[in-house]
């Protein structure tokens, strides 16, 4: 008599699809980033900024209440300063639909643009979790006994690094429009904003996607977890430095560098230099001051994107990592009926 009942059994658990698999893949890869302490500080640090944003807008809302702390105190300046206020203040009051929006896309592309320095240091720490340690350990194994192709494994590892950049990133940029919007003085100023929100979700989005794709594929190039993300840093500051001699000598050798392609990308997306315009045309005095102020203080925002060499430089790099996943991303080696068959006659042959 057997030990155990040999028996057919129906499985009367629940059943999870495709993508609990993918899933779980994300999330422990996801898990095991943040237990790296820098991981956590970045993202607090990222969250720290998100508040200031909200900090800021608030202040904006505030000036628009005659009852506030906030205008008195403004009351009691003098002199630029003043006139400057007042002129914010009226044009908000009398075109919230201009002034809300071009305001709001100011602060966000500024926001957006500047938050993607965390997102790059998140993406060397979050590279020897993707796979680089599955390629040292040969887990690759494993993921395919376990009735997952390619494909799900590699959005799973995506679904890692997009999550981590999503905290990073995405979340704080997220709350500060709607915490903002939720303190200001005048709700309609949800619907007026309604533009940077979308311009933000489209470059952040965008960003995100291709920084995840290109970490895969550098993370897919070593098996060593140092080596992979000195790869990463590589990449990125010897972009910087290329695009730094890009600017004295050739300009098209700016596009090594993902950096710059990517605020090619915002510029495009945000449209600073036709915000501006928009608000000369509708408030000639305010719309000048917003425009010198811009022009002597965020010059690098007005300019004109090289949309074309960003779009092309970044399609290669997508297509490189792409490329490299499906080259050194590759489960064992096991031989067809057809070459066993003939290994085992030869052998036979043989002796």
């Amino acid at each position: 008599m057997s030990l155990h009942d040999v028996n057919y059994q129906h499985w009367t658990g629940s059943h999870h699809g495709i993508w609990r698999r993918r899933w779980v893949i994300a999330s422990n890869g996801l898990r095991s980033c943040l237990g790296n302490k820098l991981a956590r500080h970045l993202v607090l640090v990222a969250w720290i900024i998100a508040f200031i944003e909200i900090a800021i807008l608030f202040v904006i809302g505030q000036l628009l209440v005659e009852d506030s702390l906030l205008y008195k105190l403004v009351n009691q300046l003098g002199g630029q300063q003043r006139d400057f206020i007042d002129g914010l203040v009226s044009w908000i009051i009398g075109h919230p639909e201009i002034s809300v929006r071009t305001t709001y896309n100011i602060l966000f592309c500024f926001f957006a643009t500047n938050l993607r320095l965390f997102a790059m240091i998140s993406v060397a720490l979050v590279i020897p979790h993707l796979i680089t340690w599955d390629l040292s350990s040969r887990a690759i194994i494993v993921y395919s006994s376990k009735a997952i192709s390619r494909f799900d494994y590699f959005l799973g590892k995506f679904g890692t690094v997009f999550g981590l950049l999503s905290l990073m990133w995405l979340g704080p940029v997220l709350t500060a429009w709607f915490a903002g919007n939720l303190l200001a003085s005048d709700w309609t100023f949800f619907w007026h904003s309604r533009g940077a929100l979308l311009n933000t979700l489209l470059y952040v989005v965008t960003a995100m996607t291709i920084l995840s794709i290109v970490s895969l594929g550098i993370s897919a190039l070593s098996s060593r977890p140092r080596a992979a993300t000195s790869y990463w840093i590589i990449f990125w500051l010897v972009g910087n430095a290329i695009r730094t001699i890009g600017e004295h000598t050739k300009p098209w050798l700016r596009h090594f560098s993902i950096s710059y392609d990517l605020d090619q990308i915002s510029l495009k997306i945000f449209n600073l230099d036709d915000e501006i315009h928009l608000a000369q045309d509708n408030i000639p005095l305010f719309g000048a001051l917003l425009a010198d102020f811009m022009r002597g203080t965020f010059f690098r925002w007005l300019e004109v994107p090289e949309l074309s060499g960003a779009v092309a430089a970044l399609a290669v790099m997508v297509t490189g990592a792409i490329i490299i996943m499906h080259q050194r991303v590759k489960p064992e080696w096991a031989p067809s009926l057809k070459q066993r068959n003939w290994a085992g006659g030869m052998a036979s042959w043989w002796g």
